[in-house]
């Protein structure tokens, strides 16, 4: 293949992956606790140092190098609600809940109580405390700074606020769950604080996401043409090779 066709089309592929990127990005907005995707690309020529594998005397065409998706734990904006179910983390951490699949972290903190008082996440998952999952049996629920809870002024267990070493190297589950990457990695409990009433938003921005989806999509019919046009010279080289014939 034409290695400039090869770069086009690599970049073609590069640019419909940062679209689905964005694309869900731009679905979540409006999601508690999301955080967006990003992604870092870089495209190079292979060089002497990191030559790529090509038969004895030919040239290899130029490969895409580096594509790396990561996600942006950068904390969203935080709003009053005034349910009292509603949480927010002030500093870094994660709730804990518990799914089918094990324990899982999340800054979605609009949590519910179950029909029969274990509170829960939107999905139906109990929020963990330091004993278990947190049971409500009563009116009033307050929540101080510690994540302890008291129901009509009894204690009804502390929720849970762990957190990893940085860099983060955690696995996106559904929503907006995560689970460590490494199994063996052991978290520990968090510093932060937690703010009864309050909610944290998505990190998405949305003007943001839309002035990148239009920079990829023009990106993308760039890389269209350029292929179109080596097509093209394609096309014209072999109609004249065989009137030359």
């Amino acid at each position: 293949m034409n290695s400039g066709m090869y770069s086009a089309l690599s970049g073609n592929i590069t640019a419909m992956k940062r679209l689905d990127i964005i694309s869900n990005n731009l679905a979540n907005v409006n999601t508690p606790g999301f955080k967006k995707d990003k992604m870092n690309f870089e495209s190079m020529l292979n060089g002497p140092l990191n030559p790529p594998a090509a038969p004895e005397g030919s040239t290899a065409d130029p490969i895409l190098q580096k594509d790396n998706v990561y996600v942006d734990y950068s904390p969203g904006t935080v709003a009053q609600t005034g349910n009292p179910f509603d949480m927010a983390i002030d500093g870094d951490g994660f709730f804990v809940v518990n799914t089918p699949d094990g324990l899982a972290y999340t800054r979605q903190g609009n949590f519910r109580m179950a029909s029969d008082g274990t509170l829960v996440t939107v999905d139906g998952f109990p929020v963990m405390g330091q004993g278990g999952p947190i049971k409500i049996q009563g009116g009033k629920v307050e929540i101080d700074a510690t994540g302890a809870v008291s129901v009509d002024g009894n204690p009804a267990g502390t929720i849970s606020i762990m957190d990893f070493p940085k860099p983060y190297n955690l696995t996106r589950g559904s929503g907006a769950l995560f689970t460590p990457s490494n199994p063996q990695v052991t978290p520990q409990a968090a510093k932060a604080g937690i703010r009864q009433g309050q909610l944290e938003g998505s990190n998405v921005e949305a003007i943001s996401e839309m002035v990148q989806m239009i920079e990829t999509n023009r990106y993308f019919e760039a890389c269209s043409k350029v292929i179109q046009g080596y097509d093209a010279m394609a096309s014209k080289a072999t109609t004249d090779l065989g009137r030359l014939a």
